[in-house]
């Protein structure tokens, strides 16, 4: 098993540290720090953990940040190898996310 802590990758404004993952310009970045496309096809489970004080990600954040993934491996793959930890459920927008990427449609199609 494999792991990314999204707490290494959370904003950081002087002495505050945010409680949020939002927007694809994040996601993609969080992309490329945590090498999660080298990851993923290297491990039976790719386990994503959570801070226990986020309160929000957004299906944005998520799109960037598994598109590589979805597009390569697909859907069942996908949801069948990577597994949240932590208070935040993410169900719904991780769901929503993936049938966004193979929509092909992001959130600023309307």
């Amino acid at each position: 098993m494999k792991t990314i802590d999204l707490n290494k990758y959370r904003t950081h404004a002087g002495s505050t540290v945010s409680r949020v993952f939002t927007g694809r310009d994040r996601g993609a970045q969080v992309r490329e720090q945590s090498k999660i496309d080298e990851l993923f096809p290297t491990t039976e489970c790719l386990e994503v953990k959570i801070p226990d004080e986020i309160f929000s990600i957004t299906p944005s954040f998520l799109e960037e940040l598994f598109n590589n993934i979805v597009l390569k491996y697909g859907k069942e793959e996908t949801l069948k190898k990577v597994n949240f930890v932590g208070k935040y459920k993410i169900k719904n927008a991780f769901d929503e996310a993936v049938d966004r990427i193979l929509q092909q449609k992001t959130g600023l199609v309307v």
